[in-house]
């Protein structure tokens, strides 16, 4: 039975919807190359219970059930409604709906909010119609529902047409209706199914939320999937995520926007704002929300965490027809970080009673048998393997081999018996049909390509490391700080903001002529670095506005004389502040530190390889602000050069101690300026041995006042 929705009138709605006592379908067709059509006969023929109204005018029967001209006609109010008509002829259809009693509808009718301001206007005014009423939508611009758990199919896609519904316990939200219908298809050829699976389309009223929400409390569903292009309300979505995590429903996304081009595609498609991925990404890893590329590859993970709720992956072991194969997936599992087991003795005993020396270890190549066939010894190989407590997945990567059907039926029937988790990965075409069948008769989860299982692989052990924040606490004798006005700080002022939050700055004071420069540089002692004072001046060194060990005066103020002349070539419009004359900082490290504001959630630190590695390497990690010490070393951690912090190569270690404070710091500075403050780096950050530190030799930062502060 449905869940009853009780406590929740959100819930209670969305569960009726899901599962309606009747459904009105306007634009009702026998004609299959019509949207009303299709959808028509797909409701029909996947059994729904209900009673199924057909609206058209123009016939008195449609398939044999009795059609009515308008909804308003119809014997009982609609549960539901479905709407493939015409855009023009919408509002009128809404209204009648509501005037009828009906408690929610389907509208798969596009060019509204995503066609520009005028299709805007439209659907504001559907919403308005339906709420008068308070009538809940779905869609515009969606491709329905479609309800294994219910029999229910609102949806015209010709996926579809198939002969059964496979139920399982995966639910599914989408903001795209085709790649949902796809997704749909792609699963039962592989013999996954669903309890919901949803297109929100435009979410002019019913959003992405709203069902995940449902999804969570659902007993029929214990995974969820999503495609998502963008988020309606940041707060509620983190929220969600930290309750499906505590409901033990593992989220799975794959969201569009990741590069400029996709945020403009997603923009264009369903008329939502993709906000930035690296922040996206930081938010979602914290809060439980299991991001992935790939759409097959999130539909086998869920298939698995269905199959085996609760079990943890970090060691995989391959087991393949082919040792080109098994050489292969080796590789791609190393590439993606994802270790193999080494096995125990007793593994390697036993499997060395079936295989020629070397050929018992990880991979596990059924090639290298010493008699017989891959399906004589398929089976006990699989028993010996996931019997070793050092394997948490096996994976079976397929080629063609003799007997390919047995032998792929001996192997699932052992995994299947050993309760191991386990992917199949079916390489080879035609050849692998009716191996593919024999998988299908025994539910077995496979895919066809070795990414998509290697991708459900990465994501099934990041899924087993979830990140648990610890509670953020202010430094002692940490203040708060004004923000500075509007717009560019130059260098003096960023490290003066640092400096006030306890984050070390190089001693330096600005010189506006050449003898106050030589003696701020006799104040602080040589060699010095020279850097032009300009907020103006993104990129100093690119405009000549950077000098290094200068180790006198008349080095000094020759330099001085020198970046004047290049500034005023490379940039002859900028206005030149002043010098900034400063202690020059060696280090053994650098790295770059920053702030960003995410427009949907708010202020994250960035940390990274800093200097000029940081466009090079890419080397950076997010997290939300503010940043507890043990989260801050964490994000160090993941990054490439974290090794080098550690003395990688016999050098000394560095002071991470000193960098986590910073990081912290910075975290709090972010958080008690996050209103105001658009970008903030420090690169480098200097980052000397153990004990001596770290230093901020150069920063800039950009206020920008938000309306909605004031």
């Amino acid at each position: 039975m449905a869940p009853s929705g009780q406590g929740n009138p959100l819930r209670a709605d969305i569960a009726r919807l899901l599962n309606p006592a009747s459904v009105a379908m306007i634009g009702a067709s026998e004609d299959q190359t019509k949207f009303g059509g299709r959808a028509f006969r797909n409701l029909m023929r996947h059994r729904y219970a209900g009673a199924i109204f057909p609206i058209n005018p123009a016939r008195e029967a449609l398939f044999g059930l009795k059609a009515y001209p308008h909804v308003g006609a119809t014997p009982a109010p609609p549960d539901m409604v479905v709407m493939a008509i015409p855009q023009p002829k919408v509002l009128d259809a809404i209204r009648a709906s509501a005037a009828a009693g009906a408690r929610g509808a389907v509208i798969i009718t596009a060019k509204f909010a995503e066609a520009g301001p005028e299709g805007a206007a439209a659907e504001a005014e559907l919403v308005s119609a339906a709420r008068q009423a308070g009538m809940r939508l779905i869609g515009p611009n969606c491709l329905g529902v479609i309800s294994p758990a219910n029999k229910l199919v609102l949806c015209s896609s010709p996926a579809l047409d198939v002969e059964n519904l496979i139920e399982a316990p995966i639910g599914m939200v989408s903001q795209s209706g085709a790649l949902m219908a796809t997704l749909f298809d792609r699963a039962w050829d592989r013999g996954i199914g669903f309890s919901h699976c949803i297109s929100v389309g435009n979410q002019a009223d019913l959003e992405l939320c709203d069902f995940v929400e449902y999804l969570i409390g659902d007993a029929r569903t214990k995974v969820i999937t999503s495609y998502v292009e963008g988020i309606k309300d940041p707060v509620r979505f983190l929220s969600l995520a930290r309750a499906a995590r505590a409901a033990g429903k593992p989220w799975l996304m794959v969201k569009a926007g990741r590069t400029e081009t996709g945020t403009r595609a997603a923009f264009s498609h369903t008329a939502s704002l993709a906000g930035s991925w690296r922040s996206f990404a930081a938010a979602c890893r914290e809060n439980g929300v299991q991001l992935m590329d790939e759409p097959d590859a999130m539909i086998l993970l869920a298939a698995a965490l269905a199959r085996f709720p609760g079990r943890r992956v970090d060691r995989v072991a391959v087991i393949t027809t082919s040792g080109g194969s098994g050489a292969i997936t080796a590789d791609r599992l190393t590439d993606r970080g994802i270790a193999l087991a080494s096995f125990a003795p007793a593994t390697e005993q036993a499997l060395a009673q079936e295989f020629m020396a070397g050929q018992a270890a990880n991979p596990v190549d059924l090639g290298g048998r010493k008699t017989g066939e891959a399906v004589d010894i398929g089976g006990t190989s699989v028993k010996h393997v996931a019997a070793d407590p050092a394997v948490d997945l096996l994976l079976l990567a397929i080629t063609t081999a003799p007997m390919l059907d047995r032998t792929t039926a001996g192997l699932a029937d052992a995994a299947i018996a050993a309760g191991k988790p386990y992917l199949f990965v079916m390489q080879p075409g035609k050849a692998a049909a009716a191996a593919r069948r024999a998988l299908l008769k025994r539910k077995a989860l496979f895919t066809d390509t070795i990414d998509d299982a290697v991708r459900a692989a990465e994501a099934w052990v990041e899924l087993s490391h979830p990140i648990e924040r610890k509670p953020a606490v202010r430094p002692p004798g940490l203040g708060t700080s004004a923000a500075p006005a509007t717009g560019a700080t130059n260098e003096a002022e960023t490290k003066a903001l640092l400096a006030h939050y306890g984050i070390p700055v190089n001693q330096g004071d600005v010189a506006i002529d050449e003898p106050e420069a030589v003696a701020i540089a006799r104040r602080i002692g040589y060699p010095v670095a020279l850097k032009a004072v300009s907020a103006e001046l993104v990129h100093k060194s690119d405009a000549g506005g950077v000098a290094l060990e200068l180790r006198d005066a008349p080095a000094l103020t020759k330099a001085m004389s020198d970046m004047r002349a290049a500034i005023a070539r490379a940039r002859p419009a900028a206005r030149l502040e002043g010098f900034l004359v400063q202690q020059m900082i060696a280090g053994e490290a650098e790295l770059i530190l920053g702030i960003e504001r995410d427009p949907q959630f708010g202020p994250f630190v960035l940390v990274g390889a800093g200097g000029a590695l940081t466009e090079l390497l890419g080397d950076a990690a997010l997290a939300s602000a503010p940043l507890a010490p043990d989260d801050a070393l964490v994000l160090l951690q993941r990054l490439k050069v974290w090794k080098l912090l550690q003395g990688m190569r016999g050098r000394r270690k560095l002071d991470v101690a000193a960098v986590v404070d910073a990081i912290v710091r910075l975290s709090w500075l972010a958080h008690d300026l996050r209103d105001d403050l658009a970008e903030f780096d420090i690169n480098p950050l200097i980052v000397r041995a153990d004990g001596n530190g770290c230093v901020a030799v150069d920063a800039r930062a950009r206020f920008e006042k938000r309306l909605e502060s004031k």
